[in-house]
């Protein structure tokens, strides 16, 4: 190797380190570019969103304003009567103008305008009502059908667009029927559009959906229907960025976009200032690059040369007596310093190789652990004394065999980790697994790598677990049974002592205070003595609910059987709901087959199951539909069925029935009480008894619930 080729290879080098220098340069500079346009984007939609949010303020102000009127009775009267006061008293000029509204229609239920005006708000002048909004009212597209129905967006009348905010004309508690709809009306003149001016100190421009897009968006988007209603911005010239954002009508469609431009001072600033720092940057770079390719030629090139002519020769002649010798106390000389005493050290080194080597293989064979060695191509490079007696051969033999060709090896054992992706990635894997004998195995591969980054192989080690695992399995059941059984406890003992006792004192004091048995109390004394103790019985029957619950799961719960008459039972169970059902005017049907008399069961248990799926027919029925109760024998069971004609529960929920604390729609745990544990306990209880629970639903149209258990009991012992 000759200085030139050094030097030449030098230039090229720092040639190259220019060139990537500049790229990188010219890189970052649009990266900065394009992070300060994405900045001037940025600060053009908050300018455009505050436009937005002026706009959006003066609508909501106006629905405000729409909603309030017409949810007024004096409102819900005059659609009736129109009577004259209404008129003088709320429908001035000046209160219109006062209100901001340009327009306000009166329409009925059938849809014909009851009554309208239109005035100008800078004059309080009236003015007749345009014609297109008599037309829209006389087409039904302004009218309001159900109390939760609004209409509201922009109308493109000749003259100017108008916001219009519809509203269904209820009662002050917002109750219906609903009587007709209420619309109010702003001009989007000229005014206003000074006013929006003012309040962002920057220009507006106004173009309507009739009179075709703007040319500088024609571009962008093809016609009005494909604007959207959020904010966009788009750079018009070196100088000007504009942002727009539409305005939809009473459809959902675009009828207006508002455009409002800003100067780019940001954008033009800051690429000035880039374009003066990247030159600098540059013409730093060459300068220092002439300045490095003359010092290393200068320097060190000679110098690497004959280093590099030593270590050639020391190669070639394999003569590790020679040694390095270079003056000056630098880098190079401790260079030459450190290649002579690595010399002295490759003898020693290779001899402390082999003994490692030696010392691995003793360790290695020691091991209980099956460990293998597998090349690239799964060829079997070294394996330990353990595997050789599990392939039942010497190494000598096993070395080059492929790896699914090794025997005595199961290929599950063997094949279970993706070989050929560890390969590829490099990294390390692990996994337990169990064979069809029903051992258990954790195996791991670990990537060898060279000092090149390289994977030159894969090594295996194999472990037997089949007795941990079965320890672990046998400790963690222990667990959590001890757990199980503590909590449960816990839970019993806390619930009855701590929660039944003062509950019962609170419902028995609040009922002495209700009967004024200590004197007489005002209503409203009276009233707050019934609400304890409804609230505190409330919370008692969930309290004993829970523990009905946590006794059949610990396996406490003991049955009483008795007989008793079926046919007075559900009687009685009916006039306990009956004032329920009277509120929602829903009729109780009891229909008992004429041979079921006598049930033998447990009988309080038995009015528990009846009250609670009495109780959720009653709960989720419509309004003057009927319940029905039967009961009818099949073979040695008693089958009651409670159906109801009431909403019925969605296929997807029906999962949830029969799960403690778990009711089927969220909204009916907030409107009706209920923890979700009636159906729970339903469950249980059949089952303890020996019988089986069922239902069907359809949504909208209703549910029925049935249950079945054995007539003359059920004794576990079986006698």
């Amino acid at each position: 190797m000759s200085g030139t080729d050094i030097s030449k290879k030098i230039f090229i080098i720092t040639i190259l380190i220019f060139a990537v220098l500049t790229t990188t340069y010219a890189f970052t500079y649009n990266l900065q570019l394009s992070n300060f346009l994405g900045l001037e984007q940025a600060n053009t939609l908050n300018d455009v969103e505050r436009l937005q949010n002026v706009v959006y303020a003066e609508q909501r102000y106006l629905d405000k304003m729409v909603q309030d009127w017409s949810c007024w009775d004096d409102t819900y009267r005059f659609i009736d009567d129109r009577n004259q006061e209404y008129i003088n008293v709320n429908l001035q000029n000046q209160t219109l103008a006062g209100l901001k509204v340009n327009v306000m229609l009166f329409v009925n239920e059938t849809g014909s305008l009851v009554y309208s005006k239109s005035i100008d708000i800078n004059t309080e002048k009236e003015k007749p009502v345009p014609e297109e909004l008599i037309k829209l009212v006389e087409s039904g597209k302004l009218s309001t059908k159900t109390e939760h129905d609004v209409i509201r967006g922009y109308v493109l009348l000749d003259e100017n667009p108008i916001y219009i905010s519809c509203h269904p004309i209820l009662t002050t508690r917002y109750e219906g029927p609903v009587k007709g709809t209420l619309i109010f009306g702003r001009y989007f003149d000229s005014d206003l559009l000074y006013y929006f001016k003012e309040s962002v100190s920057s220009s507006i421009l106004m173009y309507r959906a009739d009179e075709g897009m703007p040319s500088d968006l024609q571009e962008r988007f093809q016609n009005f229907s494909e604007f959207p209603d959020r904010a966009i911005v788009k750079p018009l010239s070196e100088e000007i960025i504009a942002g727009y954002f539409g305005l939809m009508d009473i459809s959902g469609q675009p009828a207006l976009i508002m455009r409002t431009d800003f100067s780019r001072d940001l954008y033009l600033n800051s690429k000035k200032t880039l374009d003066n720092m990247y030159f600098f940057l540059i013409l730093t770079g060459l300068v220092t690059g002439i300045g490095v390719k003359f010092a290393l030629d200068n320097f060190f090139v000679s110098r690497l040369i004959e280093i590099d002519n030593f270590v050639t020769r020391v190669r070639s002649e394999k003569d590790l007596s020679r040694r390095l010798d270079l003056k000056d106390n630098d880098e190079l000389y401790r260079l030459s310093r450190e290649i002579n005493g690595m010399l002295n050290e490759i003898e020693l080194t290779e001899h402390e190789i082999k003994r490692q080597e030696r010392e691995k293989k003793v360790l290695l064979d020691s091991l209980n652990e099956i460990v293998i060695f597998i090349n690239p191509e799964h060829n079997l490079v070294w394996a330990n004394k353990a595997a050789l007696e599990y392939m039942h051969m010497d190494l000598e033999k096993a070395r080059g065999i492929h790896l699914k060709d090794t025997p005595g090896m199961d290929d599950l054992l063997i094949q279970h980790l993706p070989l050929e992706e560890i390969f590829a990635s490099g990294n390390k894997e692990s996994e337990e697994f169990t064979l069809e004998d029903g051992n258990s195995w954790f195996v791991q591969a670990t990537p060898v790598i060279d000092d090149n980054g390289r994977i030159i192989g894969v090594l295996e080690t194999f472990r037997d677990i089949t007795e941990r695992k079965e320890i672990e399995r046998l400790f963690q059941e222990k667990q959590v049974a001890e757990i199980a059984n503590r909590t449960k406890s816990e839970f019993l003992a806390n619930m009855s002592h701590e929660l039944r006792t003062p509950l019962n004192s609170i419902i028995g004091f609040s009922d002495l205070l209700y009967e004024q048995a200590f004197g007489e109390l005002n209503e409203k004394q009276l009233k707050y003595a019934g609400n304890i103790s409804r609230s505190g019985k409330h919370l008692l029957n969930l309290i004993n609910a829970i523990l009905d619950l946590s006794k059949v799961e610990a396996g406490k719960l003991e049955l009483e059987y008795k007989d008793f008459e079926l046919t007075n039972k559900l009687s009685m169970i009916k006039n306990l709901l009956s004032p329920i059902a009277d509120r929602k005017n829903i009729t109780i049907e009891i229909d008992v087959d004429k041979g079921l008399t006598t049930v033998r069961a447990d009988e309080s248990r038995f009015v528990q199951v009846m009250y609670n799926l009495l109780d959720n027919a009653i709960k989720f029925s419509y309004e003057n539909s009927p319940v029905k109760i039967e009961a009818k024998k099949k073979g040695d069971m008693v089958e009651v069925t409670v159906k109801d004609h009431g909403i019925g529960i969605k296929a997807e929920d029906q999962c949830k029935l029969f799960k403690p604390f778990s009711q089927v729609d969220p909204f009916l745990s907030k409107s009706s009480q209920g923890t979700g544990l009636g159906l729970s306990l339903v469950k249980q209880i059949v089952h303890l008894h020996g019988g089986y629970v069922w239902f069907r639903s359809v949504q909208e149209e209703g549910s029925t619930f049935a249950f079945a258990i054995p007539i003359n009991g059920y004794i576990k012992s079986g006698k």
